[in-house]
């Protein structure tokens, strides 16, 4: 018997669903999942929002079908502790990039002073992400084109912080507690929180301590990850909104046609995951006419049309 191809042996001990990781500080989040890949025997994981190499904490890997949910996965709110230093300003936003200074140091602000300047940041916003970010500008990432010195002025996005709190204060660093929506740069906030003061300021450490409901508890350390602790597919959404719908309707759905919203069905505003038979078939959208199919998984279902199985 011929050797079996590299793909095809990978292929047989693919999981489907995902792993909560916490994420030590040190490695990138791609070398994360490198790592997760070969404890758990397989390829082709994917994450739902990168850590930069300073920062640890929580972070969501998906494989087989799992990763076909990182959109949806990914769109959550999240948590974060920052240690951020005043006096001291970075072309990255971090530790990681140039270092600069004013020429005369002014000194650290109080607490008094930094509290002073928080409810400016919450709520709905526009936030400059650093230039050295994974944010692509003509299709090419922004932080190649820093790193080989080439100035673009990045486009703000809009941005949600919900709760922004003082923890402490030591000299020249303070902690603080993020809570924010999806998209948000704790080094640009860090940065901003500095130009209100009036001082150069950038991010020391992060620690994402939630991403929607995966928090430490849930977490497994990077070198403990095996397979004992994946989370199947239903598992992993089972925090999503929810969808169920009879094996007859998935079956219109799987060949690109519409349903049409009915008892079963209800009309919801934003997307679902749709459910059959107590296994997740794909995400529905709504339609002119109903439901559509946004994403599929074409996963086998018995063949019945009977309104009452949608366990």
């Amino acid at each position: 018997m011929g050797r079996r191809s590299r793909k095809s042996r990978n292929e047989e001990g693919v999981l489907d669903g995902g792993i909560v990781v916490w994420k030590p500080r040190g490695p990138s989040s791609r070398a994360v999942v490198n790592r997760a890949q070969r404890l758990l025997g397989f390829r082709g994981l994917g994450h739902c929002g990168t850590l930069d190499p300073l920062a640890s904490g929580v972070m969501v890997l998906t494989g087989g079908m799992g990763s076909k949910f990182q959109h949806w996965l990914t769109v959550h709110d999240k948590v974060y502790e920052a240690t951020i230093w005043w006096g001291i300003g970075s072309d990255s936003g971090d530790a990681e990039g140039p270092l600069w200074s004013p020429a005369q140091r002014r000194r650290a602000p109080t607490a008094e002073e930094v509290k002073s300047v928080l409810p400016q940041f919450l709520g709905e916003q526009d936030q400059v992400p650093p230039i050295h970010s994974a944010i692509r500008i003509g299709g090419r990432r922004s932080f190649k084109n820093a790193r080989e010195g080439k100035t673009m002025e990045l486009p703000s996005r809009r941005v949600r912080i919900d709760a922004l709190e003082l923890l402490e204060l030591d000299g020249d660093q303070c902690r603080v507690r993020v809570e924010c929506g999806p998209g948000t740069y704790i080094r640009s906030l860090a940065r901003d929180l500095g130009e209100a003061l009036g001082i150069p300021a950038m991010l020391m450490g992060l620690r994402r301590l939630s991403c929607g409901i995966h928090t430490l508890e849930n977490a497994v350390l990077l070198d403990r990850v095996c397979r004992d602790h994946w989370w199947s597919l239903e598992r992993l959404v089972a925090h999503l909104p929810q969808q169920k719908l009879t094996p007859a309707e998935c079956q219109v759905l799987a060949q690109g046609q519409q349903i049409s919203a009915t008892e079963t069905a209800e009309r919801m505003s934003g997307d679902r995951v749709a459910w059959s038979q107590g296994s997740v078939q794909g995400i529905i959208e709504d339609s002119d006419e109903g439901f559509k199919a946004r994403r599929w998984l074409s996963r086998g279902l018995r063949e019945t049309d009977s309104r009452n199985d949608l366990t």
